[in-house]
Formats: C-alpha cells, structure tokens, sequence
C-alpha cells in the first residue's frame, strides 16, 4: 500500500485468477490490422491484439495459469518460447506477433484490479489530494480502455482545476472531478471484473458469469459510446 492509499484508507488491490503474457511487435514494412482492438478467444485462451501505429502493435495473451517457478518467467526468451508453444493452435498472424516480438517488451504477471465496489464506496479525494488512473481503477486489459480511461481522467482533472483552481478552490475541483469520474470507472471496472471471473473460473462457475454480464452489459461494445467532454 502507498501512502496516498494509507491517507485515504483504500483497500488493496484483489488478483484476478489470470496471468498475461505481454509484447510488443514491430512489422517494418507495416502492420495490416488496421486500426481496431481484437480479441480471440480459444478454450480458456483470450489473445488481445491493439496497433499502436503504422508499424506497432501491443498484444497481450491471457490464460488462467499458476506458475510453478515463478523465478524462469523473468527470462524473456523462455516467455517468447512458452508463448509460441500456448498459441500453436492459433493463426499464423496470431503466431507470428510472438516469434517476432520485441524481446525486451515481453512480460509475464499476474493481473490486478480494484473491485468495483471498492470504486463505489471509496473516498478519493480529501483535501488537496486525488488519486486518477490506475492508482484509481486499476483493472482488467480485458476491454482495452485501462489507458483510455487514464486519458479521460486527465481531461476531466484538468477541466475542473481551470474552472477552480484561480479561485484557489483545488480541494472543490477534486472532489468535482471524483464526482464526475466515478460511475465512468465503476461501470468500466465491472464488465472487466465480470469478463476476468469468466475467464479464470472453473467451468461449473462460467454459466453464471455469462448470465450477469448479458445482463449488465447487453451491448458488449457500450463501453466505447463514451464522451469524457471537451478540455
């Protein structure tokens, strides 16, 4: 726990039942996945593809797995191999994002999250001091909006600080921007806590995660309707 989180009683981040295998892979003559966030999902396997640019693309790759020596999973070669090993039975394309990744990209840890209700309930601003991004509302890459959601945070801060802060009122445009953001992160926060429970549950549990989230979230993209507003 940091100090901020001890200012502000928060409690700790859960862990999700899931381990994520991230990279980076650069294509010099171009990328061809255009522009849009893609997920496969095969048996208990969900890979996650995002171009950055013409030529980058980030692409995590989640399983519900316990390592047995946590210590072999800070080499990068044996994370490139074992990767390449989990996604033989996946298309070439799917493939070729791990033989050819960045070496020094690669990562393996286990995924993190603030609960939902937690986001609900708890206090983040006292004062002159807030918490924003995932000191906030770490969660799940399950959606793809963990950055998109830091970036509306910064817009919404900041919006509320020009309108306050010459009044030397930081402590209202804190509370203000809290107020505004919290629903945004919960809402955010429970379709990819539900989306991590289903992935990482045994099978006589995924039934009921399914049911909640065709409840919760009928519209599985709703999460992109989203105007943070103007700076």
């Amino acid at each position: 726990m940091s100090t901020v989180a001890d200012f502000f009683n928060l409690k700790p981040i859960k862990m999700f039942p899931i381990y994520a295998i991230r990279g980076l892979t650069n294509y010099p003559y171009g990328q061809c996945f255009g522009r849009e966030f893609t997920i496969f999902r095969k048996d208990v396997i969900l890979v996650g593809r995002v171009p950055i640019d013409n030529n980058m693309i980030y692409w995590f790759c989640e399983q519900p797995y316990i390592p047995k020596d946590e210590g072999i999973w800070k080499n990068n070669e044996v994370i490139r191999q074992y990767t390449i090993e989990l996604l033989s039975n996946y298309p070439q394309e799917i493939q070729e994002m791990a033989k050819y990744a960045d070496i020094n990209s690669l990562s393996f840890t286990q995924l993190s999250y603030r609960t939902p209700w937690d986001l609900l309930t708890g206090t983040f601003s006292r004062g002159s001091v807030t918490v924003a991004g995932d000191a906030m509302h770490i969660m799940g890459p399950f959606l793809g909006q963990g950055g998109s959601a830091a970036l509306e945070d910064a817009v919404v801060l900041a919006r509320n600080m020009a309108a306050r802060c010459f009044k030397r009122r930081v402590g209202e445009a804190f509370h203000e921007f809290i107020r505004q953001r919290r629903m945004r992160v919960v809402r955010l926060s429970l379709q990819t806590y539900l989306i991590g429970m289903l992935l990482g549950s045994c099978s006589c549990l995924k039934k009921i995660w399914i049911i909640l989230l065709k409840l919760l979230f009928p519209n599985q993209r709703s999460h992109m309707n989203y105007d943070c507003g103007d700076l």
